[in-house]
């Protein structure tokens, strides 16, 4: 067989399992879709007039879904009729949503981006080295709490102080740097290392442990 062919025989099968990948991600898609649509019959069928109009009222479809859920386990409705999961996904998707807005909220990578006057992909990178603190959306994208911020660029010594958490989770990194810290007198490890105290900073960061992740 010459070279040539074996090339082509090469890209060929290449091809073909590419394709097969695509087809195998797009029924993945559409199973999914299907469930999902049964799950938002249920909810709208057991939500409220008043839920539904809240939920339609947010900018984004993801937002008025998770406004629904959290705004119907608010009022105690019970949800396990609707899906034994569904407080809990209410709960917790509230809980982060607060989480986010106590943080001055999140900004995209293509608006970290253009703040620190780097590229996407360096953004990207900060990330993966734990640089820069970001929470995943679901969707495969990160948000990126404006906390860690400063008009001149991220807070000092920010990477030293993510290098030194033992939890993994960065929603709960996030609590832990925003929530007011024992020994600090009211104050975040944030503000804390907002005003320079590393040490002290560090100090609170690694006493938190892996069991808090």
């Amino acid at each position: 067989m010459s070279t040539k062919h074996s090339a082509r025989a090469f890209t060929n099968r290449s091809r073909g399992r590419s394709a097969r990948r695509d087809d195998g991600r797009h029924m993945l898609a559409q199973t999914f879709l299907k469930r999902s649509v049964k799950m938002l019959e249920r909810v709208s069928s057991a939500a409220s007039p008043e839920a539904l109009k809240t939920a339609l009222a947010s900018p984004t479809d993801l937002g008025g879904v998770a406004c629904l859920l959290s705004d119907m386990a608010s009022l105690d409705l019970d949800l396990s009729s609707v899906d034994p999961f569904a407080e809990a996904l209410a709960r917790g998707t509230k809980i982060k949503q607060e989480l986010l807005k106590s943080a001055g909220g999140g900004l995209t990578s293509g608006q970290v981006a253009a703040a620190l006057g780097i590229t996407r992909q360096a953004v990207d990178k900060r990330r993966s080295r734990r640089a820069l603190l970001a929470v995943p959306t679901g969707s495969g994208e990160y948000l990126y709490p404006a906390c860690q911020f400063t008009r001149e660029g991220v807070i000092p010594h920010l990477e030293v102080l993510l290098q030194a958490f033992q939890i993994k989770n960065p929603w709960t990194q996030l609590s832990s740097l925003l929530a007011p810290a024992p020994g600090l007198r009211g104050k975040s490890v944030l503000e804390v290392l907002r005003a320079g105290e590393l040490k002290k900073a560090i100090g609170i960061v690694g006493s938190f442990g892996e069991q808090a992740a």
